[in-house]
């Protein structure tokens, strides 16, 4: 159990690094999300595979892949996958986006998404943290640590449900760690009772100073710039 949970708090770790660069390259900005790491169209191949358009892929580039599937969806033309190119893949990869959004500022949402695996020796989740710029923490994290998706499994439901503050920001998306490969598709996000049981551990961690520095040009109680949520069934 101790071995588990270290395993997936170094995990946890390394997305709270990675969605700090994310924020500190797009300063809250409208403009479509930037990748934060190798532009992954240039894993693009004459099968016509491309890149999750709106999506950043992070993690190990040397022994992970990403990209569009045109044959295999849970529901429409497309999906997305992310899987091993290697025998022993170090590290994990991930698919992940940020949103703010108005109409969710205060309240309890439900994030649902679907997993599709085949022949995974370790793990693929769905994942969610949540942080509150105006008390300079992450709130609220969920990374489905002991609900993964394990070996070959046909499209699985998945769940996350979580708070957002008044003047919060959500990081969300897929990790895939070990061999295998992982198809994801069909995110979707809407408001639920605030009797509904949260999935989410309390985190209340404080930001890194880095991540200060970014907010200080939006003071307390100052409105963040809404970005909301794309293509999330991955048909662009």
């Amino acid at each position: 159990m101790t071995k588990t949970k270290s395993k997936w708090w170094a995990k946890y770790k390394l997305v709270f690094a990675l969605t700090i660069i994310i924020l500190s390259l797009v300063a809250f900005t409208n403009d479509r999300l930037i990748s934060t790491t190798k532009a992954i169209s240039l894993i693009a191949n004459s099968q016509g595979l491309t890149e999750p358009t709106s999506w950043n892929f992070g993690g190990n580039h040397d022994v992970y892949n990403a990209g569009i599937d045109n044959q295999i969806s849970q529901h429409g033309q497309k999906s997305a996958f992310l899987e091993s190119v290697v025998n022993n893949p170090t590290g994990f990869c991930t698919l992940l986006q940020t949103f703010i959004k108005k109409d969710f500022m205060g309240k309890r949402i439900k994030m649902t998404g679907y997993i599709k695996s085949q022949g995974l020796n370790d793990t693929a989740t769905m994942w969610v943290r949540v942080d509150d710029t105006d008390k300079k923490m992450s709130t609220d994290f969920d990374n489905m640590m002991y609900r993964p998706i394990v070996g070959t499994k046909d499209w699985t439901k998945c769940e996350i449900i979580f708070d957002i503050p008044y003047r919060g920001v959500v990081f969300y998306g897929f990790i895939f760690l070990g061999v295998g490969k992982v198809w994801v598709d069909n995110v979707s996000f809407e408001v639920v009772d605030s009797s509904t049981a949260k999935t989410t551990q309390t985190l209340n961690k404080p930001f890194p100073d880095q991540y200060i520095e970014q907010l200080k040009q939006y003071p307390l109680g100052n409105e963040l710039p809404e970005r909301i949520p794309v293509n999330l069934d991955f048909e662009e």
